[in-house]
């Protein structure tokens, strides 16, 4: 049978472990520019189902860059999660922090929402620790113009000096996953 009959018959009826392995096999076994070309129009209509099976696919990472840029057109402020879910592992934090950074605007804007949903899957896949300072830098590019709506007050309060560095070490919990300044003691 063909592929893209099978893709489009099994996302749109209940997911099956045993038949999605099968699907899987058969889309690895193509080349790798066409496995985004049957993926694609799936995305359009199925898209909880289309993401779950493009994070498995082993695609190339310029796809899964062209799904995150897509994910931050189209999503909303909840969706923009399961885009984020499908793609950040295979691009890495390093590229979605600097694909973030470039698109900076104020709340509400896509990349606030993926901002938002960041520390969510910090769980899963955490930073590297040298991306930490960057995490915050980008936090506070977004904050510039209009404060975030999800972010602490611990977070506003936290104390500035005229070069724009922190002079109060500070720490909030955002989503499971505990945020500091590089001059906060978590020791203590």
């Amino acid at each position: 049978m063909d592929l893209d009959a099978d893709l489009r018959a099994y996302v749109a009826g209940r997911r099956d472990s045993k038949q999605e392995q099968a699907l899987l096999r058969r889309i690895r076994a193509l080349a790798r520019p066409q496995r985004m070309e049957i993926l694609a129009p799936l995305l359009k209509t199925h898209l909880r189902q289309a993401l779950f099976i493009a994070d498995r696919a082993q695609l190339a990472r310029g796809d899964y860059l062209v799904i995150f840029k897509r994910g931050l057109a189209e999503a909303d402020a909840s969706s923009i999660k399961m885009w984020m879910d499908a793609t950040v592992r295979h691009l890495g934090w390093r590229t979605v922090i600097s694909i973030l950074r470039n698109m900076a605007a104020p709340w509400p804007c896509p990349g606030a929402f993926a901002l938002y949903h960041m520390p969510f899957l910090l769980r899963d896949y955490p930073f590297p620790p040298s991306l930490k300072e960057e995490f915050i830098q980008l936090l506070e590019l977004y904050e510039r113009e209009k404060p975030l709506p999800f972010l602490l007050d611990s977070w506003r309060n936290r104390g500035k000096t005229n070069r724009g560095k922190t002079n109060r070490p500070f720490v909030f919990v955002w989503g499971g996953s505990q945020i500091a300044s590089s001059e906060f003691d978590v020791e203590k």
